[in-house]
């Protein structure tokens, strides 16, 4: 086990099996999970659980630096079969119950797992080897701890794999900045299934220390009593579920007394009056975090950061990561301009697996990860992500940034959720459509409204959407991200006959 340091933040390379195995031998009786049924969970209960699971798995022919294809439902026997996984120093890759039949059979002829692992709520599990033959023998899997499933250009899913030690850099340095103590319990309400999900829930929980209280199907005012009534400290989310908590104090749902002194919010915009909000009705310290699957949690506000920092900023960057701006020569920009965020630190991934996005990664001279999003770093080394390269919409020769006008109608009191998406357009080859979520009780807005808004707030006339579709739901991918491609899809559904194509 080799110990790591930056300034006073120290993690090492060790798996979460041995890290747990530590708690548990420590405290056996010590609580480890709530469940989503209400059940409390033991660390001697859920050991006991994943050693069974281990020899089971053993039995299956599982190994060292083998792959292990989890379904990464939110029950402990889940949380057992990554302890068994782990226990085995084999990786473990946890995919979405949702997955497509499609999606499912591409990762498995893919991904070169060891075997299929499904874990019923009942603590039975169901095995399903592979070939020895055909199992990956990529030389990285010797140093390797999971594989997180992301969304790729080309329709196949990316692969992206990490090594113990960025785990515990990322959960470690989150604590620290969330100022959590030993024992403090975390709320669980983002899903396993990606990278980020699986290590700010079961890895942060199980090699640290702190009870993790589960909480799905999702409803604001039942997990603010979770919170309550374990007085969870920490949480991570994205704005959707911090908009729906404050909403839940406004509207008087939930009226206890709000345990979460503080919460990790990414994924998409948000605006400066929702983070200000969660403090005067819930007393609750919004951190803004900028990190994905490649790259988990690498930048974050801080508590000690004033409201309008944490209103406006996505924080500094994590002790031992740097991050700068890359302009289109792939040269670092000065701090003020506009670019490219690239990113390296300890918390940057191995690569992405061989079949799954291998040789897609883009780097920039150093070894700075170029991540897509663009960001500004101001002269305290600030970070803001002002918008995504990948996302803009091209209309008539011009570059539309989602994010700018997502932002500008976000300021608009009856809009809680907002994607700005291309639909085709047979002359200006895209046009710009608002998929908007209203905020409980406002009145419906129509496009005129919406232009109108964005007009009074000094939008440019040329970045106004032409198209304006109302939705009850908006879909998420399995990081909690607005999922753009679902709306977009949805936009196109909704406006028949299509204009665009007119």
């Amino acid at each position: 086990m080799a110990e790591k340091r930056a300034e006073d933040l120290t993690w090492t390379d060790e798996r979460l099996w041995p890290q747990f195995a530590q708690q548990a031998e420590w405290d056996p009786l010590g609580l480890a999970v709530v469940d989503c049924a209400g059940r409390h969970w033991t660390r001697a209960e859920l050991r006991a659980l994943a050693d069974r699971y281990a020899a089971e798995l053993a039995a299956h022919g599982v190994g060292k630096a083998d792959r292990v294809l989890v379904r990464a439902a939110k029950t402990v026997p889940t949380l057992a079969v990554a302890l068994a996984v782990s226990a085995l120093e084999a990786a473990v890759c946890p995919y979405s119950p949702k997955i497509g039949p499609a999606e499912l059979a591409a990762l498995e002829e893919t991904l070169g797992h060891a075997a299929k692992v499904e874990a019923s709520a009942d603590g039975e599990i169901a095995i399903a080897p592979t070939d020895p033959a055909e199992r990956s023998r990529d030389p990285r899997n010797q140093r390797l701890a999971l594989i997180g499933f992301t969304s790729g250009s080309t329709g196949v899913p990316k692969a992206v794999m990490h090594a113990p030690e960025a785990l515990n850099y990322a959960t470690r340095a989150c604590a620290r900045i969330a100022g959590l103590a030993h024992g403090d319990a975390i709320l669980g309400i983002v899903p396993l299934e990606s990278a980020p999900g699986f290590t700010f829930t079961a890895h942060f929980a199980l090699s640290l220390g702190h009870p993790l209280v589960w909480h799905d199907p999702w409803d604001p005012a039942e997990a603010l009593s979770l919170a309550e009534r374990y007085g969870c400290a920490w949480a991570i989310m994205v704005p959707t579920h911090l908009y729906t908590m404050v909403e839940a104090a406004r509207l008087g749902r939930w009226k206890g007394r709000n345990a979460l002194r503080t919460a990790a919010v990414g994924g998409s915009a948000m605006t400066p009056e929702l983070i200000a909000e969660a403090e005067s009705l819930l007393g609750l310290q919004a951190l803004r975090m900028f990190g994905m699957s490649e790259c988990m949690g690498h930048c974050s506000a801080r508590i000690t950061d004033t409201l309008e920092r944490r209103q406006n900023y996505d924080g500094l960057p994590f002790p031992g990561t740097q991050e700068e701006a890359f302009g289109p020569d792939l040269k670092p920009l000065p701090r003020g301009a506009r670019g490219q965020a690239g990113v390296r630190g300890p918390s940057l991934f191995i690569g992405y697996a061989e079949g799954l996005g291998q040789g897609q990664e883009q780097l920039a001279e150093g070894g700075y990860y170029l991540t897509g999003d663009e960001i500004v770093r101001d002269d305290a080394g600030y970070v803001k992500v002002v918008g995504r390269i990948k996302d803009q919409i091209i209309r008539g020769g011009f570059n539309l940034d989602p994010a700018e006008i997502e932002a500008a109608i976000l300021r608009n009191p009856a809009i809680a959720e907002v994607a700005v998406v291309p639909v085709p357009h047979a002359k200006l080859g895209e046009q710009a459509c608002a998929v908007c979520r209203l905020a409980p009780g406002a009145e419906m807005i129509d496009l005129a409204a919406l232009v109108g808004h964005l007009e009074a707030e000094g939008l440019s006339r040329k970045k106004w959407p032409e198209l304006l579709v109302i939705v009850e739901h908006m879909p998420v991918t399995a990081t909690g991200k607005l999922d753009k491609k679902a709306l977009a899809a949805a936009a196109l559904g909704a406006l028949s006959p299509a204009p665009a194509l007119t």
